[in-house]
């Protein structure tokens, strides 16, 4: 797989973004015990012989703080650079991966069949909840003394809902077929749709139109509850789902990126720098991608890091 002049680029500036926080590091380690050294040879705030002591331990400790500020402000640079500069690198490695592996272009695949699950699935309570009043409706319509005259009408009210509900459970069924088919074995095969309560069909419906009122009164009763509840807290349970397996699509082809990203990072530390002030290089690298590209000032050192020679 070959990546553009540009995306080399990118990672050699990574690599350079790498090496002045590593630099920045170090620096602020050593200076955390240069601090101490200097905190321990307080002297005293009394007596005249010590007024000169005093002096100079204020000096140093005030220059060792402007410098611990200074490297800090380049700590904050350096995290903007990489705000901009990583982003644009993880796209620029996805894409060829896509193209080039197959395994990997499932996951964009997936994801893109997980958003129309969660879609198609949104629409059903605009479904269920006419269906469970209808439900509900037909219940009452087994029972006293006027249930043989209204069973029908009620019957065929819940037919008219019935279809459209069955088919909006199709469609999310053939979704989840493709998901499936998708993710396949391996860590991907931890990817699925939710799973659906089993809706009643067309044929359910029709089948209550030749069984007893006391029959149909007991299937309709606890098909309701069923749905009832399904709206109360399944309609939740099961959107956050498949957000969770949205999320583990995404973390596994980020694992993939990495796992590419990685040897390409130590080649472009190894092989595409140069020794190099920190603060020029920041400049440049803050031209290119912190603040919006518009760069930014910093404090000055009383004593600037630079890269050790390779």
């Amino acid at each position: 797989m070959e990546l553009s002049g540009a995306t080399l680029e990118r990672l050699r500036d990574e690599a350079y973004a790498f090496l002045c926080r590593r630099a920045v590091e170090e620096k602020l380690v050593a200076l955390a015990r240069e601090k101490e050294i200097i905190a321990s040879t307080r002297p005293p705030f009394t007596g005249r012989t010590h007024k000169v002591a005093r002096a100079a331990y204020t000096r140093s400790m005030r220059t060792a703080l402007d410098n611990e500020a200074a490297l800090r402000d380049r700590l904050a640079q350096i995290g903007e650079i990489e705000a901009w500069l990583q982003p644009m690198l993880r796209s620029e490695i996805a894409g060829p991966l896509t193209d080039s592996t197959p395994e990997f272009a499932r996951y964009p695949q997936i994801r893109a069949r997980l958003d129309d699950w969660q879609q198609s699935f949104r629409l059903l309570p605009e479904l269920l909840v006419p269906f469970a009043r209808e439900l509900r409706s037909l219940r009452q319509a087994t029972t006293g003394p006027a249930a043989a005259r209204q069973f029908a009408p009620a019957l065929a009210k819940l037919r008219e809902l019935a279809g459209p509900l069955e088919q909006q459970h199709h469609e999310l069924l053939v979704i989840t077929g493709a998901v499936g088919e998708l993710t396949g074995t391996g860590p991907a095969g931890e990817i699925c749709a939710p799973p659906l309560p089993d809706f009643r069909r067309v044929t359910w419906v029709n089948r209550l139109a030749v069984v007893s009122l006391e029959t149909a009164a007991v299937e309709v009763t606890h098909f309701e509850a069923e749905v009832r509840a399904f709206l109360a807290g399944g309609i939740d349970t099961a959107l956050a789902r498949a957000e969770a397996s949205r999320d583990l699509c995404t973390q596994l082809e980020n694992r993939a990126v990495e796992k590419f990203w990685a040897p390409l990072r130590r080649r472009a530390r190894a092989h595409f720098v140069e020794d190099s002030d920190i603060d020029d290089v920041l400049a440049t690298l803050t031209k290119r991608y912190g603040s919006g590209g518009t760069g930014r000032r910093t404090k000055s050192l009383t004593m600037n890091p630079f890269f050790k020679k390779r």
